[in-house]
């Protein structure tokens, strides 16, 4: 399987553009620790993706918010890896992870998530782009595109290099978490962020539980990358969060 190169689409050139002339770049990609990339894109809400780069392929975690932020994503990729995307994990639902699908199926990329995120996809797509446009006018009108490799819960890649795993309900039904246990990185997409962010769909019942149970996993980690706000953090990350759910919760209660 080979990456797509070639002159890119009418509405890549227009995101270009746009960049261009807000003066700043709309995706960027650095270095964190060894195979791992940090790739932030400032389409609509600001979000953060892991870039893996294995010796023969390439691992995106985050498929971005529409097939022409994900082709972004791709050229920024092509500038620091000469090798195939081979897998994009999708870790939930929502567009800006879930909204680039089609353009990773067209390069022939295997897009990877669990059984759990595809019922989501197949239930709440309409409602989840229908709330990014309501507060992103310029959202567009993504159409459904499911993943093309489905696991029940939790899976690996890269030999054990990549491990995903799915704790129980958080920020939605479905979040799960992505592990680099050479890099001692976790992943944790919109399930730990240095704000609470939208809790819209979050199961506050659920949502404790699910950090009590990444807890007791006893995983050794160094870093801690959220989805949204700023990427790099480090594990202290995952108690600081559970101390804004709970003081979220003890107000809600009061009110």
């Amino acid at each position: 399987m080979k990456v797509r190169v070639g002159i890119a689409s009418p509405a890549v050139l227009l995101a270009l553009i746009a960049s261009i002339n807000a003066g700043e770049p709309l995706v960027s990609i650095y270095a964190l620790k060894g195979s791992l990339y940090i790739a932030e894109d400032s389409h609509y809400a600001k979000t953060n993706y892991v870039v893996y780069v294995g010796t023969k392929s390439v691992t995106v975690v985050g498929g971005g918010w529409s097939p022409e932020t994900a082709e972004l994503l791709a050229r920024e990729i092509r500038k620091i890896a000469d090798k195939p995307i081979e897998n994009v994990i999708i870790p939930d639902h929502d567009p800006e992870y879930a909204g680039g699908i089609a353009y990773w199926k067209g390069i022939g990329a295997k897009v990877v998530a669990t059984e759990t995120t595809e019922r989501a996809l197949k239930t709440e797509w309409p409602k989840a782009t229908e709330f990014a446009r309501k507060h992103f006018p310029t959202y567009p009108n993504v159409p459904l595109e499911l993943p093309t490799n489905i696991y029940q819960k939790d899976f690996e890649l890269e030999n054990g290099d990549i491990r995903a795993f799915y704790l129980g309900p958080s920020h939605n039904t479905d979040d799960i978490f992505v592990y680099f246990p050479k890099e001692k990185v976790l992943y944790a997409g919109s399930i730990l962020k240095e704000q609470l962010g939208n809790l819209a769909s979050a199961n506050l019942t659920e949502y404790p539980r699910t950090l009590d149970k990444l807890q007791e996993l006893h995983l050794k980690i160094d870093n801690v990358i959220s989805g949204h706000w700023s990427p790099v953090h480090g594990p202290e990350l995952i108690d600081q969060y559970r101390g804004m759910l709970k003081d979220y919760s003890q107000k809600a209660a009061k009110d």
